[in-house]
């Protein structure tokens, strides 16, 4: 999240920063499908009951605020403000990244971010590769605790982000837009963080080889990448995919790297990440079409993201998933789409 915000803020710094979110995607498969590893559920209904009374505690009530919040801003900044507000619209319904495209939205040009929504796209990208995933958890026995449910569910996902890793290639090369919107050319992302965790506990040649290699050697290749022109973005992609992989194969508690990633400035920021990479692109937004963005104003700047960012932390994600002040799960999902609505 934090090289996303410094590419975001001027790119020249940081010029393959915004890779911050195939970290993300790869992460994201890692953890949800370990969230899932140890959870017991009776059927299906259950199961994806569950499933998305969780991410919808985990994920709307920030994102419903943010959106509420800076669509009343920017109706008393800019003067058209129908794009970006029908953006927010469709990021709170899970599929700005599709309205985007439409709009033949280049993420790379110098006025997107002039749209302070524009960020939402990975967000509905997650949201989208939510609706298969539990069905996939659940059919190849994994959901179910059932023997062969680890193995069913590696190759499954295997043959799918291989698939969707060549339909990614594809459309970097023929629509290279679409290959930076569309779920199934990410697929493989969040793929390749599921079939790490379920390979992370094996022991073969491969895995202990990478795991014997230096994690600063790791870290140190994906700061190199970050810090390329933006030329071979699918090559790029990859190899970001690749040695974040190596890179928590690699980590183990008693190195330089984990303590760095374990101290307190690290889980305080991994804590309110949600919301800093909610609030930092419309605040930016927001400087674009008031003040600018300048090396005088980016301290102040950084200043309010991170403030923002803590009081949705502390008041809105916190009390939400903490509480359970909607227990029955149907009143949560009802009150869902009443307050969306």
């Amino acid at each position: 999240v934090i090289a996303v915000i410094i590419n975001h803020t001027y790119s020249p710094i940081l010029p393959n920063g915004f890779l911050g979110v195939d970290i993300f995607f790869v992460i994201s498969g890692f953890v949800l499908t370990l969230s899932l590893e140890a959870k017991r559920n009776k059927n299906l209904i259950e199961f994806l009951t569950n499933f998305f009374y969780r991410r919808i505690k985990r994920l709307l009530p920030a994102l419903l605020v943010f959106c509420l919040i800076t669509a009343i801003i920017i109706t008393f900044l800019i003067p058209s403000p129908k794009f970006a507000h029908i953006t927010g619209i469709t990021g709170l319904l899970g599929f700005s990244n599709l309205y985007l495209l439409n709009g033949s939205t280049d993420y790379f040009a110098t006025d997107v971010i002039l749209n302070p929504f524009t960020h939402t796209w990975s967000l509905d990208v997650e949201e989208q590769f939510y609706l298969i995933f539990p069905f996939l958890i659940w059919f190849s026995g994994f959901g179910s605790q059932k023997y062969h449910g680890k193995k069913n569910l590696f190759y499954t996902m295997l043959f799918l982000s291989s698939l969707s890793l060549i339909f990614y290639v594809y459309l970097t090369i023929n629509y290279p837009i679409s290959s930076y919107y569309l779920m199934p050319a990410r697929f493989w992302e969040m793929g390749a963080g599921s079939i790490l965790f379920l390979i992370y506990k094996f022991k073969n040649i491969l895995i202990s080889k990478i795991s014997q290699i230096p994690s600063g050697l790791f870290l140190i290749s994906i700061s190199v990448i970050m810090l390329l022109p933006i030329k071979n973005l699918s090559i790029n992609t990859f190899l970001i995919v690749f040695l974040t992989i190596a890179l928590i194969l690699s980590l183990k508690e008693e190195n330089f790297i984990s303590r760095i990633f374990n101290c307190r400035i690290a889980n305080h920021l991994g804590l309110i990440s949600y919301s800093l990479y909610l609030w930092h692109w419309a605040i930016l937004s927001i400087s674009a079409w008031t003040i600018g963005v300048h090396w005088w104003t980016i301290p102040f700047q950084f200043g309010i993201i991170y403030f923002v960012s803590l009081l949705s932390f502390k008041y809105v994600e916190q009390p939400f998933r903490k509480n359970n002040i909607l227990r029955k799960k149907w009143k949560l999902f009802a009150s869902s789409l009443f307050l969306v609505f």
